[in-house]
């Protein structure tokens, strides 16, 4: 009976032992340390290049051919008059500047040669607002003209003449035309006056 007491005895001393020491190793165990997570800053979105079109300026289209300028030089300015066609035109290049009817000089008439003369020129002179003065066995004049450029020597050129009395272009050049000038409307001759330099080439046809 002793026996049996003590063993009870000794078993609930193991146990608590067991116990204490159990608490005790669970209490000097250090508890796990949470692993430090790292966490990056965000990084600002670089914007990419973003391609922009430009549109270039459309180029001119080339200048049409004129079939009068078409034996010119390019780059150069030329005035032809037609004697046959009555007509003016003032080339830049191959292409047409401004055109128009003419009166050239009367060439019928029979004491007196005022026919504009053939051949190739160059403008001499450029005057406004200015009077041209002459005679011949036939009477003098004194014509007021708005734009004047002159190219012979002799005093043949271009000019306006709010006297002449019939249409541009008309036959009646022959015998009431000028005296050798090249009679060109106001508007053509306006033009061409500023748009023309001393030197530039001039050629009359017959």
């Amino acid at each position: 009976m002793i026996t049996l007491r003590r063993g009870a005895a000794i078993a609930g001393a193991t146990s608590l032992l067991a116990a204490l020491v159990g608490c005790s190793v669970a209490a000097n165990t250090p508890a796990p340390r949470p692993t430090p997570k790292h966490t990056s800053a965000p990084v600002a979105a670089v914007p990419l290049p973003v391609a922009v079109s430009i549109a270039l300026p459309a180029q001119p289209p080339a200048p049409a051919v004129s079939p009068a300028c078409a034996g010119n030089q390019p780059g150069v300015k030329h005035i032809i008059v037609s004697i046959s066609q009555q007509h003016l035109y003032a080339c830049d290049g191959q292409a047409l500047f401004t055109d128009g009817p003419v009166t050239t000089g009367a060439s019928a008439i029979a004491n007196v040669d005022d026919s504009t003369p053939i051949g190739t020129f160059h403008i001499l002179d450029k005057a406004q607002n200015t009077v041209l003065s002459g005679g011949d066995v036939n009477g003098q004049w004194n014509d007021p003209v708005q734009y004047w450029m002159p190219f012979t020597v002799g005093g043949c050129g271009f000019h306006d003449a709010s006297w002449q009395n019939f249409p541009l272009g008309s036959p009646l050049y022959t015998t009431q035309g000028s005296h050798c000038c090249v009679h060109v409307g106001l508007d053509v001759v306006s033009t061409m006056f500023y748009w023309a330099q001393v030197d530039t080439l001039v050629t009359v046809e017959s």
